[in-house]
């Protein structure tokens, strides 16, 4: 089965494309350890998702070379599961959640997500 993503990206995509497992961290309420010492709980979810590289940027700014690495990850649609204020681990990599983006109507979720890379 071949699935239309939306009108403007004409690409197909079947749900055997789904072949990376990624990690979906969403940021949990503070919990307080023996001390009262509030530490952030992390809430984990791992999924199936089909991964595309899109072009890099660097720019220089404060004396370092800084450069970007956005990927766009593809999900099945479902309400819940990822947020601008989410983070996406793959490969060993830490990506900071940009944009979500439903496609077709309850089919598929594009996000855009950042990796940043200092030299």
């Amino acid at each position: 089965m071949r699935v239309t993503t939306s009108a403007a990206d004409s690409k197909q995509m079947s749900t055997g494309r789904f072949d990376r497992l990624v990690t979906i961290v969403r940021p949990g309420a503070p919990v307080s350890d023996e001390w009262n010492e509030e530490t952030p709980q992390d809430i984990e979810t791992q999924v199936w998702a089909k991964v595309s590289t899109s072009p890099g940027i660097e720019r220089f700014s404060s004396g370092e070379l800084a450069a970007m690495s956005p990927m766009q990850f593809f999900f099945r649609w479902r309400a819940d599961l990822v947020k601008p204020t989410y983070r996406i681990e793959h490969d060993g990599q830490t990506f900071d959640v940009k944009s979500v983006e439903e496609l077709g109507r309850r089919q598929r979720l594009r996000v855009i997500a950042v990796a940043r890379l200092v030299d």
